[in-house]
């Protein structure tokens, strides 16, 4: 199947967004932001604290949180809700506006694949409040699409159940609480939680390396991730196999953090002693459960959520002269080009400049040789 960067896997987003004060906020953004520091988990790094009037809403960083995990949530950066329609009924106390989210990653959201709707969509969860600030009484919500434990139990959300890409604006959603006229502003915080595809590409593979001892294959085969996508992702728990002549090896799990950073490379390899595998920087060792074939093969990136399987990337060859040739890399052109067919153009071996340990042609954890932007 063609590349497609519409594939992906379960990951959590939670952002913490904004206060929005009683008939105020008509068709302007509600600020995107990270949960509060006390509620915070550890992949959360920032807290906002937002400050709501009749006529505007403020929000700003409250404190850092040690640096822990994937920045996600910045306002006008990853995500956005804007609120529209705003009204108050004061016969009903039902105030109720129009909210939007719009995905501003580069990743897709709502989808563990990039295709299929994920089965909770897109969750608002109100994660504090609604409190009043000025004037007295309690605000509710009233039509919540449902209750869950996120950070607490029996939390309201709503739900958007849309694939989103990047820029796009979902359909509107009509949020109502119940505010007695007695209160004239208020707060609350919310979290976004939604899976997220993981932009990962098969950049580079090693199918057969240079004799630089007497069984290479055993020990240094090798092939590199790209991180397309804007957040980091850890390749802990995902799954990476290759084909034999029946069919798909076993998959081998990866079961220890492995850190891609948006922009960044990874290579996972045969062996991590670079004294013996060719001089190859592997980050991760998977050992003899991949053994690349000097003739056809296939390399796949996966991850298991339930009982399926979800293809983050795969690519694959025949060629032997093509994509396994002696001691040379295949390098990917460029990671936004489709990477199924390591035999076609979007492919090139590494040029004759690019040499790593004892002869090896490649760019191990790097750009490649042969890339076209």
């Amino acid at each position: 199947m063609p590349h497609s960067f519409r594939r992906g896997a379960r990951l959590l987003l939670p952002v913490m967004c904004a206060t929005l004060a009683l008939a105020a906020c008509g068709d302007q953004p509600v600020e995107s932001l990270r949960q509060p520091a006390a509620a915070a988990p550890s992949h959360t790094l920032q807290a906002f604290k937002c400050v709501a009037s009749r006529s505007a809403v403020s929000c700003s960083p409250e404190s850092s949180l040690n640096g822990r995990g994937t920045v996600i949530g910045n306002q006008n950066t990853n995500i956005k809700l804007t609120s529209s329609n705003v009204s108050y009924d004061a016969g009903t106390e039902i105030f109720s506006f129009d909210v939007t989210v719009q995905n501003l990653l580069n990743e897709s959201i709502g989808t563990p694949d990039g295709t299929t709707a994920a089965t909770n969509g897109i969750r608002v969860f109100f994660n504090s409040g609604p409190t009043v600030t000025q004037g007295s009484g309690e605000v509710t919500v009233a039509n919540a699409d449902g209750v869950d434990a996120f950070t607490g139990s029996n939390q309201p959300f709503f739900r958007y159940s849309e694939i989103l890409d990047k820029d796009e604006v979902s359909q509107p959603h009509t949020w109502q609480l119940t505010v007695p006229a007695s209160a004239t502003q208020f707060t609350f915080t919310l979290f976004v939680d939604t899976d997220v595809q993981y932009k990962l590409v098969i950049n580079e593979v090693m199918a057969n390396p240079a004799n630089y001892n007497s069984n290479p294959d055993v020990t240094g085969e090798w092939f590199e991730v790209y991180n397309a996508g804007s957040l980091k992702v850890d390749m802990q728990n995902l799954v990476i196999a290759d084909s034999a002549p029946a069919g798909r090896q076993p998959y081998h799990k990866i079961g220890t953090s492995l850190v891609v950073q948006p922009g960044a490379y990874v290579v996972l390899g045969r062996n991590t002693d670079t004294a013996n595998n060719g001089g190859v920087p592997v980050d991760y060792a998977y050992g003899p459960t991949l053994a690349l074939a000097n003739s056809f093969d296939a390399v796949k990136v996966a991850r298991v959520v339930g009982t399926d399987t979800l293809t983050l990337d795969r690519t694959q060859y025949a060629s032997a002269a093509t994509s396994a040739a002696d001691g040379i890399a295949r390098e990917l052109k460029n990671p936004a080009l489709d990477n199924s067919n390591m035999d076609g153009s979007n492919w090139a071996s590494a040029l004759v400049t690019a040499v790593y340990g004892p002869g090896g042609r490649g760019t191990p954890k790097a750009q490649n040789s042969t890339y076209t932007p």
